[in-house]
C-alpha cells in the first residue's frame, strides 16, 4: 500500500508536475517523428525520454529478472497495474514490448500518434467479442510479419487498481497466450503508486520503481478450459511478488 508522501515530496511533486507536462509535450511528437524517419527509432527516443524525465524528477527505475527471451514463440507479459507510471517503467525496462491499450486513449490526438508509432494496439475493452477479434487480427499480422506473435504487454486487471488494492485479473491475456502457444511472463511492478498515485494528475514524487520479471509459464498443452486456472495462478504469483519489499 502506498504510504502518505512526506511534506518535502509533496513540494517536489508540485515542482515536477510542469516538468512532466512539458516533457510529454516535447517527447510525444519526437517519438512520432523519429519513428517516421527510421523504423525502431521511436522506441529508442521514448526510452531515452523516459529516462531523462525520470532523472529530473528524482525517479529511479530498477529491473530484475530476465524478461522475454530471444527465440521464443512470443510472450504475453502480464504485469500488475497500480499507477500510470507502470507504462514508462515497462518501456524503460523492456523497450521492445508492445502494449495493448484501451481504445478510448486513442481519442487523444498527440497521445494516439505516439502510441501508434510504438505499435500500441487499441482494444475495445467494453465489448469482449470485438476485443477477441482485435487480438486475433494482431496475432495474424505479427505472425505474417515475423513468424511469431511477438511480445505483448496486457494489463490483465483492465485498468489501474485503487491505491493499495489489486483488481481481479481478466481472462483475455491468458486465452491469447493459450491460443498462440506463447508463454506468460508475470511481472511485479513495485513502488509505482508511491511515485505517482492512481489519478495522480502528473504529481510525480521522487522514489524507486522496480520492474521484476518473474519466471515465465509455459502454456504448451493447455486448452481454453484451462484459462481460468492459469489466470488465477498468475494473479497469485504477481500479488505475492508485489507484496514483497525485498
Amino acid at each position: 500500500m502506498a504510504s502518505p508522501p512526506a511534506p518535502r515530496h509533496r513540494v517536489r511533486a508540485q515542482v515536477n508536475r510542469p516538468l512532466v507536462a512539458a516533457g510529454l509535450l516535447v517527447l510525444l511528437p519526437l517519438v512520432v517523428v523519429a519513428e517516421r524517419l527510421h523504423r525502431g527509432a521511436g522506441r529508442r527516443v521514448a526510452r531515452w525520454g523516459v529516462a531523462v524525465v525520470a532523472f529530473l524528477c528524482g525517479v529511479r527505475f530498477e529491473r530484475r529478472g530476465r524478461g522475454p527471451g530471444p527465440g521464443s514463440p512470443g510472450v504475453v507479459v502480464v504485469p500488475n497495474h497500480s499507477s500510470p507510471m507502470d507504462i514508462p517503467a515497462l518501456l524503460w525496462a523492456e523497450p521492445e514490448v508492445r502494449f495493448l491499450a484501451a481504445a478510448d486513449l486513442f481519442r487523444v490526438p498527440l497521445l494516439a500518434a505516439a502510441m501508434r508509432a510504438l505499435g500500441t494496439v487499441p482494444i475495445d475493452r467494453r465489448d469482449r467479442y470485438r476485443a477477441r477479434d482485435q487480438l486475433d487480427a494482431l496475432v495474424d499480422r505479427r505472425r505474417a510479419a515475423t513468424g511469431s506473435p511477438g511480445d505483448i504487454v496486457v494489463f490483465a486487471e483492465g485498468g489501474i487498481a485503487p491505491a493499495g488494492t489489486r483488481l481481479p485479473f481478466r481472462s483475455g491475456a491468458f486465452s491469447l497466450a493459450i491460443r498462440t502457444g506463447a508463454a506468460v511472463a508475470p511481472v511485479a511492478i513495485r513502488g509505482s503508486d508511491r511515485v505517482l498515485a492512481p489519478r495522480g494528475h502528473l504529481l510525480v514524487r521522487p522514489g524507486l520503481v522496480t520492474v521484476e520479471f518473474l519466471e515465465p509459464i509455459d502454456t504448451g498443452g493447455l486448452t481454453s478450459d484451462d484459462r481460468g486456472v492459469l489466470r488465477d495462478h498468475v494473479r497469485d504469483i504477481v500479488c505475492a511478488a508485489t507484496a514483497s519489499t525485498s
